[in-house]
């Protein structure tokens, strides 16, 4: 028998419970189905120590399957010869027996394993058993994954063969202790409010928590120094920010030699960064400093590159703001670049993190909702994560959670509206998130910042008379920012079921509601009655407002059932509905304008005797607020609709999305504007001086006025410095071009199809590596990976598609951790993706990256510049793509000893003019071939076999 077991040491006195953590390989993943074990890795834990261990293969006396092989690394052979799982069911009933189960998913261990012993004719395992993942969730909450592989990894254990049963176990054990710990440390009272949230987990995983609390009332533990209570909720403090301290003298290292003593060890001295630093200085020091643009190619370090110059010139009076396109490059650049510069510079910068109000928990919120205990065990399970989560955080950013569910409703309970609605007799008012911020905000001298709250509070950071540096990160995204800032949607099917939310909360139903709060109260009772009439008064105008559109542009449109139809509107036409004169419009206004009155003259009674209500009368009170700040909301839209097409109609696109079936319609009203229209030279860089824009691929063509015109510049009165990629990519990388490749239309799309699946099949198929594919259309993802679906290569590798096997998000965690995956992804996979080292070598761009011209903002883009007498094409659709053909391009090098290939199946690219204009824009010294598509596959595999063999030898000869 290939079982290896190794008993406990003699002679230590431990007195704990010992757990019995499990993990199980299978055939597959239901034992009903005829699915079994065929391996077993147990690790006996007690007292934080490993005491006993126990692995062995099993033979399922059935074929594995291809796949189970490739995950796990179990061929038919490693189990031709290991016993029967009858053979070592007594063992293992044995062992497990008077412990406590613990696995790693333990809803799909347990009943497993029960059920394969019952077949063996044992009796099920009748002991507690508990859930890792659950307890992972709940005790290290800004975890960005719960995969065994990824938290081990996170806290430096070792696991060095994923879905391999023994490491599994073994991994899950030292989590097991590691967690533990931290339930020891809890804070009673942070505990006391976890067993208060009656939390339904796997198994009995409840029962940990049941147990660390009932230790504390004779082992109580003293608060730690860095917490405090407010409230009955226990909170991390607050660092007091430094102050500037005395001011030095300092001199900025403009050479090699004065870097390099300023970094010490800490920092690597990069010839092009350096350069880039010393260009950024000379010009904001300079008597007659330029906005100025940086182009900085993959690797040059940018974010050092302008914060390190710029913090020197702006010392020791003056601010910085980086606004950057994604709130994860906010995070990198607080938790990176600052600490980085931080150890070498000879002063200190404060820096803040700054979003929008929604980002951020209302404590007061949260602590209310605390009280009702939700018939969703997921939203309890959010709840319990968010309170130990309170223990670590100072910032109160939700997005600190890496949660993939902020859509759900309770998050709109949640969410911070802003401090306008805080009152100063609110209970966490000192404690507030937002307010701590704003305190924050005047010790910083760094402000970190995305483009979206940029735009909305330019006048707010540029800190009145001041003006601060402004750098603006990934700049060729700060005029979407706008443009999506002004595209609004109203949906009337959302104002329809929030109104019914609404209605519930003032009925005469079962549920315990505002009625029953104030059915004591006669004014309180009266002005709840007032708001059931204003209700039904909003349902009608919303019904109303809808019916007018649909008069008005609809009703001559001819469609089929079920088909989804874009319908452009005449912006006069639409303008002359909106009028506040007009009929739907004023009944809208007159119906949101009284359930805000009678709403605020219920909360003035319920804040009046604030000591007699129930949490859960403040919870309801809070619901109908949070509810109504939703059709707050829809109501700005309209305003802002209407101050569009006065202000800039003529530059303004907006239709009607309707939907008609014989169950069910729905309407959208959606629009905005089609260009920035010089708001940024109105609105933004007056409260700053001299902007610095950085990105790593900003220009398109020498001649192009693209960039500028994007970014409200004037090409004279700017500087302009481009440094390439310091990456080697004549010897790391190839790009490939099929000159065969077959020209995308309407008429040949099922031969396109079929030669993209049949080529990424080929290319994918010889190359077993990290592989993205990228699409300009969700729909081409969809038929290719049906095509692939039916290939040897759905079983032979993890294939993953947007908009099929999960989002965005889930699909990256998944590929960076892949080995041999194929990712299928659209247009926000072509940029803001690193993947170095070998987590990716093979990027097969379909489609050159134009934009859709039949999409409605895209036509009526084009229709504006065609009236400007410009050509649509030269002067928007190529520079686009050009530079999101730049992004895609860019993903592939990320370290200096990264490889790959590039494969490109548009022949348009090597046969159109504009080609060679997009080509002459990629990363200096990468090799470009134009060969038929079969050479293409035979190349992609030499080259990738080439550039393995060469990091073969150099890792053999160190």
């Amino acid at each position: 028998m290939s079982t290896t077991i190794k008993r406990r040491q003699k002679g230590k006195n431990t007195r704990g419970p010992i757990y019995s953590v499990v993990d199980l390989e299978t055939t597959g993943t239901s034992v009903n189905h005829g699915d079994r074990i065929i391996q077993v890795g147990c690790i006996l834990v007690q007292d934080g120590e490993i005491i006993n261990h126990f692995e062995t293969k099993i033979n399922p006396q059935t074929t594995i399957p291809r796949q189970i092989t490739q995950l796990t690394g179990i061929k038919n052979s490693d189990v031709r010869h290991a016993p029967l799982f009858d053979d070592v069911a007594g063992t293992l009933y044995s062992l497990l027996s008077g412990t406590i189960f613990v696995a790693h998913n333990v809803n799909f261990d347990f009943p497993f394993l029960n059920a394969e012993l019952e077949r063996a004719g044992y009796p099920s395992l009748s002991i507690e058993a508990i859930d890792t993942v659950t307890l992972s969730q709940i005790l290290m909450p800004t975890a960005k994954s719960y995969r065994l592989r990824d938290l081990t990894s996170s806290l430096s254990i070792e696991h060095d063969h994923p879905h391999s049963a023994v490491s599994d176990a073994e991994a899950t054990a030292h989590l097991l202790v590691d967690l533990m710990k931290r339930l020891r440390e809890l804070p009673t009272l942070t505990l006391e409010k976890l067993v208060e949230l009656k939390l339904n987990l796997p198994q009995q995983t409840t029962m940990i928590l049941n147990k660390e609390l009932e230790l504390r009332v004779t082992n109580p533990l003293p608060l730690s120094d860095d917490l405090y209570v407010s409230h009955g909720i226990v909170l991390h403090k607050v660092r007091p920010a430094t102050s500037q301290g005395k001011v030095v003298n300092v001199r900025y290292p403009s050479t090699k030699r004065a870097k390099l003593k300023l970094y010490e060890e800490m920092l690597k001295f990069r010839p092009t960064q350096s350069k880039m630093m010393n260009s950024i200085y000379n010009n904001y020091t300079h008597d007659a400093p330029k906005s100025m643009i940086v182009e900085a190619g993959t690797g040059t370090g940018k974010t050092l590159g302008y914060l390190l110059p710029l913090a020197y010139v702006a010392y020791p009076n003056k601010k910085i703001v980086v606004s950057t396109a994604t709130n994860l490059l906010q995070q990198q650049i607080a938790q990176k670049a600052m600490k980085q510069l931080n150890r070498i510079l000879p002063f200190e910068l404060n820096g803040v993190v700054v979003k929008g109000n929604s980002h951020y928990l209302d404590l007061a919120k949260f602590v209310h909702s605390l009280s009702i205990i939700e018939d969703s065990d997921y939203v309890q399970l959010i709840k319990a994560k968010i309170l130990v989560w309170l223990l670590g955080t100072t910032s109160g950013d939700l997005d600190e959670l890496n949660l993939n569910a902020q859509r759900s409703p309770y998050f709109a309970e949640i969410r911070h509206q802003g401090v306008k609605t805080l009152r100063e007799d609110n209970e966490f008012y000192k404690d507030d998130f937002l307010i701590r911020r704003q305190k924050q905000l005047h010790t910083a001298n760094v402000i970190i910042t995305n483009h979206s709250y940029l735009v909305d509070h330019a006048q707010e950071l540029g800190d009145g008379t001041r003006r601060p540096y402004l750098i603006v990160d990934e700049a060729q995204h700060l005029s979407e920012s706008i443009l999506r800032r002004s595209r609004q949607t109203l949906d009337f099917q959302n104002i329809r079921t929030v109104i019914h939310v609404l209605e519930n909360l003032v009925s005469n139903n079962q549920e315990r509601n505002l009625t029953n709060i104030f059915e004591e109260h006669a004014l309180g009772s009266y002005n709840v009655e007032l708001l059931r009439d204003d209700l039904c008064a909003l349902n009608e105008a919303n019904d109303a407002f809808q019916q007018a559109l649909y008069r008005q542009f609809m009703l001559n449109i001819q469609s089929n059932p079920n088909e989804l139809i874009e319908q452009p509107l005449n912006n006069q036409q639409l303008l002359s509905l909106l009028t506040p004169t007009s009929k739907p419009i004023m009944q809208l206004e007159q119906a949101l304008a009284s359930i805000q009155l009678h709403f605020v003259a219920l909360r003035h009674l319920f804040e009046q005797q604030a000591d007699r209500w129930l949490f859960s009368d403040r919870y309801l009170m809070s619901q109908f607020q949070s509810q109504w700040l939703v059709l707050a909301d829809a109501d700005n839209k309209l305003h802002q609709f209407i101050g569009t097409l006065e202000e800039r109609g003529s530059s303004a696109a907006f239709w009607l999305t309707v939907q008609q079936s014989t169950e069910h319609s729905s309407m959208k009203l959606s629009g905005g504007l089609l260009t920035a229209n010089h708001f940024l030279t109105e609105n933004v860089y007056p409260y700053f001086a001299q902007p610095l824009f950085v990105g790593a691929t900003l220009f398109t063509s020498s001649r192009s006025n693209y960039l500028y015109e994007q970014l409200d510049l004037e090409r004279s009165q700017t500087l302009q410095k481009r440094f390439a990629s310091p990456f080697n990519y004549a010897e790391r990388a190839k790009l490939l071009i099929a000159k065969d490749a077959p020209t995308p239309n309407r008429t040949n799309n099922e031969e396109y199809i079929h030669y993209l699946a049949q080529t990424i099949y080929d290319l994918c198929k010889d190359n077993e590596c990290q592989t993205m594919i990228l699409f300009n259309s969700l729909v081409t993802i969809e038929q290719v990976y049906s095509q692939l679906k039916e290939t040897d290569l759905f079983n032979q590798r993890d294939i993953l598609a947007q908009g099929i096997t999960g989002r965005r998000e889930k699909l990256l965690k998944q590929f960076a951790s892949g080995t041999s995956s194929i990712l299928l992804g659209a247009s926000s996979f072509w940029e803001g993706i690193d993947l170095p080292k070998n987590n990716l070598e093979l990027l097969i761009v379909t489609r050159l990256p134009f934009d859709s011209p039949d999409e409605i903002m895209n036509r009526a883009y084009n229709d504006l510049l065609k009236r400007e007498g410009k050509n649509p094409f030269y002067h928007s659709s190529l520079p686009k793509a050009t530079m999101r053909l730049q992004q895609g391009i860019g993903r592939l090098l990320r370290t200096p000893e990264d490889f790959g290939v590039g494969v490109i199946l548009d022949s348009r690219i090597s046969t159109r003019r504009y080609g060679y204009s997009m080509l002459k824009n990629l990363p200096k010294g990468l090799p470009v071939e134009e060969l038929p598509t079969a050479k293409v596959v035979e190349s992609t595999k030499i080259f990738l076999k080439k550039q393995r063999t060469n990091n073969e030898s150099k890792k053999f000869l160190v």
